[in-house]
């Protein structure tokens, strides 16, 4: 699955440049919530989630870069988010954060630093549906992806399929056309693409050209 990351979207024609990615084969839109403390940057909040919910039914996913995430939950469950996903560096309290998320009927999901290793979540991956692995530090688009961080996600998916688990593994930063497929080869099952969709001349060509790259390394590893 393709999500489109608004991040780096002209928010001065925010639902046409939205509308045109969705149109032309995105499937999920992303939104980086951020509030200047956990990270440096400061984006938007769930308003910018409930002004694009008045004109789309399309799938949102919320990934929260705060320091007291759970005070977005309810209002993000309300706009009918698919997934949310608060960072393991931000609280001590994962269990009851995913089981309020989880509580709400939304999908839970839980984001990690570069810097934090895969193992930190060995105790809590029975119980959550997704796993987003940061490719960059996390809080500014346009970076360019850490290769490294690949094997972080060949890790979960080996270790999904082993202890036949069916949590999702979600990708975001820095993927771009020159490096969308092998992203795909290395396990995500969502990829969130943000400048490489919406700084691009042409976004429906983007999106397209992107969508193309991971359905052929999802093929070609389904092949061997």
């Amino acid at each position: 699955m393709l999500s489109a990351s608004i991040l780096n979207a002209d928010f001065t024609r925010l639902w046409e440049c939205v509308s045109e990615a969705l149109s032309s084969g995105a499937d999920m839109v992303h939104f980086d919530i951020a509030d200047g403390c956990f990270v440096p940057n400061l984006t938007f909040g769930p308003m910018i989630v409930k002004a694009l919910r008045k004109v789309t039914n399309a799938p949102f996913d919320a990934h929260l870069m705060v320091v007291n995430p759970e005070q977005y939950i309810e209002e993000l469950a309300e706009l009918k988010v698919e997934y949310i996903y608060f960072h393991y560096e931000a609280t001590r309290s994962h269990y009851r954060l995913v089981k309020k998320i989880r509580d709400y009927g939304v999908k839970a999901g839980i984001a990690l630093n570069p810097s934090t290793p895969v193992n930190s979540l060995t105790d809590i991956l029975p119980d959550i549906d997704a796993v987003l692995i940061m490719l960059v530090e996390p809080g500014f688009g346009g970076q360019k992806m850490i290769p490294r961080m690949l094997g972080k996600i060949k890790a979960l998916a080996r270790l999904r399929e082993e202890e036949g688990m069916n949590y999702v593994i979600a990708a975001d930063g820095g993927i771009k056309v020159h490096n969308v497929a092998e992203v795909a080869r290395s396990g995500a099952d969502i990829i969130v693409v943000g400048s490489g969709i919406f700084a691009q001349e042409d976004i429906g060509a983007a999106v397209t050209v992107l969508k193309k790259k991971i359905s052929e390394a999802f093929l070609n590893s389904t092949r061997k």
